[in-house]
């Protein structure tokens, strides 16, 4: 009798756990590819919501990222506000021409962030640069401190539905004034 009362309470919960999407039964979830990458950073940092951005790292034979060139700089506690990471904004990779990612085929959000945090800069105009991904100019001429109106002003940039078919995920930059530059990517499957 305590045997079957016991089954019978373990089919209960399990019954339980699938009618409310617990569980499932007979079915797969697909994990989703995330990739979080934190520009100029040598360790990884977790944001205020608990997502990971590993630090940058260089492309080379046998690794399925990195930049492909470029200088990093670390700015320290900046304050930065109206974000849930802030630190990623104290960090930044300049002067590079490429991030280059091995991904499986498939649909992908790409989020680019972005904050003028270089005291050199007080205005527009003073850095403009294009952004292109896997060949298609995403942000042309793009003038960060004019886009967000002051210094230290974060911005993140969303492309939906970017397709990879061939492994590959090429973000190129093209300098047009000054350097361009970037605090961190962010590559999640749709």
């Amino acid at each position: 009798m305590a045997k079957g009362l016991v089954v019978l309470i373990c089919m209960v919960t399990i019954a339980v756990f699938v009618l409310t999407g617990c569980a499932t039964v007979g079915k797969t979830q697909a994990t989703k590819f995330v990739l979080r990458v934190n520009c100029g950073a040598y360790e990884p940092y977790t944001d205020t919501v608990g997502n990971v951005w590993l630090p940058d790292q260089y492309l080379e034979e046998g690794v399925e990222w990195g930049f492909s060139d470029g200088l990093t700089i670390d700015r320290g506690d900046l304050n930065i506000t109206g974000t849930d990471s802030p630190k990623i904004y104290e960090t930044e990779r300049y002067s590079m021409s490429a991030y280059k990612f091995t991904l499986p085929n498939g649909k992908y959000m790409v989020r680019l962030y972005f904050a003028e945090t270089f005291e050199g800069i007080t205005g527009e105009g003073q850095r403009v640069f294009s952004v292109s991904i896997n060949g298609e100019t995403v942000l042309k001429d793009f003038d960060l401190y004019k886009e967000v109106g002051g210094w230290q002003e974060p911005i993140v940039k969303e492309f939906k539905k970017v397709a990879v078919t061939d492994k590959k995920l090429v973000i190129g930059f093209t300098s047009n004034i000054e350097n361009p530059e970037i605090n961190g990517i962010e590559i999640i499957s749709e």
